[in-house]
């Protein structure tokens, strides 16, 4: 894959703990000093056993947590914004337009079909509504998600359907950074295929990825380098 030396995404001395209240507060230290680069048309791949930090990780490159100690710093507009300590409105914008981010679940508005739910990401990248429909329905075919099934919520789906529909909202725009929490879970492997396809296109056409990939073929297929993450280490 093509690898340009143009940084999208860097990650320094990240520090994440949780905080369980029910526990009487006792601390769970999650992530610890650890560092990441990712440039345009690069796929790097989080490595490390469960419970390392990974989806932490993500979710903190996304801005779900926020770190207690930190730099993330991603290519907006032209410019690198600190997304640690953020104000909403920026962190709104970075998410609108720059960071796509495929999860382990699909989360979204009751009621409210497929299709509708992938034009409204497509509007954030074209100004005419006729375009994000064609967008949106070309992406829902190459990821064989039935016609019959576009006007329906995906909370009707199963889980495979779901995942779909999950990747076709992220993919159905430009995102310059693409972050995938094990984007081929429970897909099979013609539908496997399709989405390892798409995403290595639009690596390849420029976009930088951080994912988690447990499917061994998947990370092979997309990812340039891995990155092991370092565990955090225990409170007394």
């Amino acid at each position: 894959m093509a690898r340009t030396a143009e940084p999208m995404l860097t990650a320094q001395a990240l520090r994440k703990s949780f905080t369980l209240h029910l526990r009487g507060g006792v601390t769970l230290p999650v992530l610890e000093g650890n560092d990441l680069t990712v440039a345009a048309g690069e796929c790097v791949g989080l490595l490390g056993p469960s419970g390392v930090g990974k989806s932490t990780l993500l979710r903190c490159l996304y801005g779900n947590y926020r770190p207690q100690a930190g730099r993330i710093r991603v290519r907006h507009d032209g410019a690198m914004v600190d997304l640690v300590g953020a104000p909403p409105y920026l962190l709104l914008a970075v998410r609108r337009r720059t960071i796509g981010y495929v999860s382990q679940f699909l989360r979204v508005i009751p009621r409210i079909g497929a299709l509708d739910l992938v034009i409204e990401r497509a509007l954030a990248f074209t100004p005419s509504e006729e375009e994000a429909r064609i967008r949106a329905m070309t992406m829902l075919t190459a990821l064989n998600l039935p016609a019959r099934l576009w006007a329906l919520p995906p909370a009707t789906f199963s889980g495979g359907e779901q995942q779909r529909v999950n990747l076709a909202r992220v993919l159905v725009g430009d995102y310059p950074i693409l972050l995938l929490d094990e984007p081929t879970a429970a897909l099979d492997q013609q539908n496997r295929d399709a989405a390892i396809e798409l995403i290595g296109q639009r690596v390849r056409s420029g976009a930088a990825a951080v994912g988690i990939f447990h499917d061994a073929d998947a990370r092979r297929r997309l990812t340039d380098r891995g990155v092991e993450l370092v565990p955090a280490r225990e409170t007394a």
